[in-house]
């Protein structure tokens, strides 16, 4: 952690360079600024590298600065002002650095960048203050990504002391098990920030500068809304699955409009997986997308559906029919939320924490196996097992963002759970259908002959220790069961896709299985 690299980034005359010296000085670090890195390497100025070149080359050498630089550590970056406006030089950068964005007023951003005499051709107009103000603008939205340090009125060594005191404040985050876990996305990456406490600090975790509008839901809101601050609106809506719908999304878009939520605004989904698909759609759609920040508050969408950019709601042929792809800004996961949830919730959002170490195998699926973490979700350790199942699910879904390939094995149990659900009318949890999925999954895979059955009696074990069911209640018919699978959006092609065992560690995704043994595995699972 101590080498991680510091980047700073803002607008040219904020004091990057200034600031960035000073600090690697005292962090005894390296200072590279990335236009004298790239002067240095091509022997050319930057004036006569656009002359001869033009923009798109002179881009292209920013983003080999950033490529060598981000595989570097114990550096203080001080990057040009509109290279971290490129998401995929932010993406590297914040993998393996932590990044400041220095801002100034713009009578003084002007006064520092002609001060040495150097010619400036964006500030060689009537009124480079008017200007300045307007690019500025024009950059919020970016440079807002990332915390703000206002430089104004301040020397280079007071703005250096700013950042160290964060940094020392990012050590203490991580001793007092605040973590990060970086998450890469086409075109940018993000941060899942696990640890108690978080909710308070929205806007400097999440990096949100602008205004904010909270959805949640009429459980969740009384006990944790207030704790994020002054917020645009606070939509509150009803709890429950049944009330994923278009209907309650028109009620969120007629609120969004009221509060008058503008493209620079933030939606923030403060709940469970529920408030989080509508808000993330809600994003994704409202005034063709605005940023998104997930707060869960429930384990199951801790450790599921707050990371990936799923989004979506249900219709009544099944869930999660209608959606979109909307990767958040960053995810906080605050663990001291689920201090106030239901024993049921628990264990619900633990059969997630189970179906990712039966896909990743390992260390995680030791734990649940022959400790007591699991079923003791008052222990300490429970920290660790969030964070490690939070990691299975990221490296999943970043080799396979849209879901075209390898991420389909996070719906292991979910093609049998999805329509226990649908068929109880929703009375039964997602996490309590997934665990009913889990043990289906591994009946057929025992019965195709693909694993052992030995591997059902282990899984049934641990769920159970867990106390989540492992049977299908009796009145949910097998045959609206099996009819339920065909509304599944997992289908291809017409035909049903299953997420199959060959053991712990090895899931595997498939279309050849007969209807008779979906249906006798059913059987055979109700109780």
């Amino acid at each position: 952690m101590a080498k991680r690299n510091v980047v700073l980034t803002g607008f040219m005359g904020a004091g990057k360079t200034t600031v960035g010296r000073i600090l690697a000085a005292r962090l005894g670090f390296g200072f590279v600024d990335t236009d004298a890195w790239i002067v240095a390497r091509d022997g050319r100025a930057i004036a006569d590298i656009f002359r001869e070149e033009g923009e798109a080359a002179f881009r292209a050498m920013e983003r080999a600065a950033a490529q060598v630089l981000a595989g570097q550590t114990g550096l203080v970056i001080a990057t040009g002002g509109r290279l971290m406006l490129d998401a995929g030089n932010a993406a590297l950068l914040q993998e393996n650095g932590r990044v400041f964005c220095l801002t100034a007023a713009p009578e003084q951003i002007v006064a520092r960048a002609l001060a040495d005499g150097t010619k400036r051709p964006l500030l060689d107009v009537p009124d480079p203050q008017e200007k300045v103000a307007v690019l500025l603008a024009k950059r919020a939205a970016a440079y807002g990504r990332f915390p703000q340090i206002d430089t104004s009125g301040k020397t280079a060594e007071q703005v250096a002391d700013e950042i160290a005191a964060a940094l020392a404040s990012g050590e203490r985050e991580m001793q007092n098990e605040w973590t990060r876990l970086p998450v890469r996305v086409p075109g940018g990456a993000y941060d899942v920030i696990v640890g108690a406490g978080l909710l308070p600090r929205l806007r400097r975790l999440a990096g949100v500068a602008g205004p904010v509008a909270v959805v949640t839901d009429s459980n969740v809101g009384p006990l944790y809304a207030a704790q994020l601050g002054a917020a645009t609106a606070v939509i509150t809506l009803p709890a429950g699955e049944q009330h994923k719908t278009l209907d309650t999304m028109r009620a969120i878009y007629d609120q969004l409009l009221a509060a008058g939520l503008d493209r620079q605004g933030t939606v923030v989904a403060l709940g469970g997986g529920v408030v989080g698909d509508m808000a993330g759609f809600a994003a994704a759609t409202y005034l063709r997308g605005v940023d998104f920040v997930q707060c869960p508050t429930t384990l199951l969408a801790m450790v599921d559906a707050s990371v990936g950019g799923k989004t979506g709601v249900d219709l009544p042929q099944g869930k999660n029919l209608v959606g979109a792809f909307k990767q958040q800004a960053a995810v906080l996961a605050d663990i001291a939320t689920l201090s106030t949830l239901p024993a049921a919730e628990l264990a619900s959002g633990m059969a997630e924490v189970v179906k990712h170490g039966l896909i990743a195998g390992g260390e995680l699926v030791e734990k649940l196996i022959s400790s007591e973490e699991a079923a003791n979700f008052t222990n300490d350790t429970n920290f660790s097992l969030i964070v490690e199942a939070i990691g299975v699910k990221r490296d999943v879904v970043q080799a396979d963002p849209f879901e075209r390939g390898r991420r389909a094995v996070l719906n292991l149990g979910h093609t049998f759970g999805h329509a226990i659900e649908q068929v109880s009318g929703y009375a039964i949890r997602h996490g309590e259908g997934v665990a009913m999925g889990l043990a289906a999954a591994a009946n057929l895979s025992a019965r195709l002959g693909h694993c052992a059955p030995d591997l059902q009696t282990m899984i049934e074990a641990v769920l159970t220790r867990i106390n989540l069911p492992t049977r299908i209640p009796a009145q949910l018919a097998a045959a609206d069961l099996y009819a339920a699978m065909f509304t599944d959006k997992k289908m291809a092609a017409g035909q049903l896709r299953f997420v199959l065992l060959r053991g712990v560690g090895d899931v595997f995704v498939t279309a050849d299985v007969p209807e008779t043994a979906v249906l006798e595995t059913l059987a055979e699972m109700q109780s």
